[in-house]
């Protein structure tokens, strides 16, 4: 239930705020809905804790309209200024920038949880670590049922998140895809053991919640939810970089039109009282 990848949540902002004006600020609006249901979804709490959970998300969507957004605007303008003469650098940088909102949403909720955490059941500890396995399980269920190859998989994200930017690739820019690509390796299984170690430890600390130590115990364990391959985010920057910087003017247009689309949409959603 707490093993919730703050990162997710800011990649979910940008892409449903983005995703065309109106159904943009429709689902803003509900954002705290969302990441309440996801929560409930972990174990059979109490009418008491499912008002508490309801409330903070609430606070968490008033405080991120009111502290992130300005953040997730400066930071579409900085990717809208990208041209062809984009590097690796600018786009770790705007990297960078999307991490920092992360760890600001993380911050945010921290207190929350671990109020939350604090009035579990040991029978409820039990339901999240059933929830967590099954979890685990079907992502390895669908990782085996996979007939595609990994590269392929990648090549494709990439065609998609470029279209979500209102850019359709050429066959140049996608060769620049599947030269990069070979270099990343496939950890998806290890991912999916790194996470079950992960929720192992979650369950026993969850265990310890009259332990003096235990805040501490839970925020440390919270803190490495973030951790990532250097080599894969250096290839996955260094493919952005590559194909922004061989836009054509057509691309190049679209692009700036789709950049300006969400702007306004964060603009509408600033204007809208909580």
């Amino acid at each position: 239930m707490i093993r919730k990848n703050f990162k997710t949540i800011i990649i979910l902002v940008v892409i449903n705020i983005s995703s065309c004006s109106v159904v943009g600020e429709f689902w803003y609006e509900r954002i705290d809905q969302y990441i309440a249901n996801q929560m409930l979804e972990y174990a059979s709490f109490t009418e008491n804790q499912k008002i508490f959970i309801r409330n903070f998300t609430e606070d968490y969507k008033s405080w991120n309209r009111e502290t992130e957004l300005p953040k997730y605007k400066r930071l579409l303008i900085q990717f809208k200024a990208l041209d062809n003469q984009t590097d690796i650098d600018d786009i770790e940088d705007i990297f960078q920038s999307g991490m920092e909102l992360s760890a600001s949403s993380r911050d945010f909720l921290l207190p929350y949880l671990i109020e939350l955490s604090k009035t579990l059941s040991t029978k409820q500890i039990k339901e999240i670590e059933i929830h967590l396995n099954g979890l685990s399980e079907k992502k390895r269920t669908s990782l085996k049922k996979e007939t595609k190859d990994y590269d392929e998989i990648l090549g494709k994200s990439f065609v998609r998140f470029f279209r979500l930017l209102g850019v359709k690739l050429n066959a140049k820019q996608k060769n620049i895809i599947r030269i990069h690509i070979s270099n990343i390796e496939d950890t998806r299984y290890q991912l999916i053991n790194n996470k079950e170690v992960w929720d192992q430890e979650l369950i026993r600390i969850l265990a310890l919640k009259n332990n003096n130590n235990f805040n501490n115990l839970l925020i440390a364990h919270i803190n490495v939810l973030n951790s990532e391959d250097r080599n894969t985010r250096a290839v996955i920057n260094n493919i952005t970089a590559e194909i922004i910087a061989s836009f054509d003017e057509k691309q190049s247009k679209k692009f700036q039109n789709k950049l300006g689309k969400f702007l306004r949409t964060i603009d509408n959603i600033s204007e809208i009282k909580a």
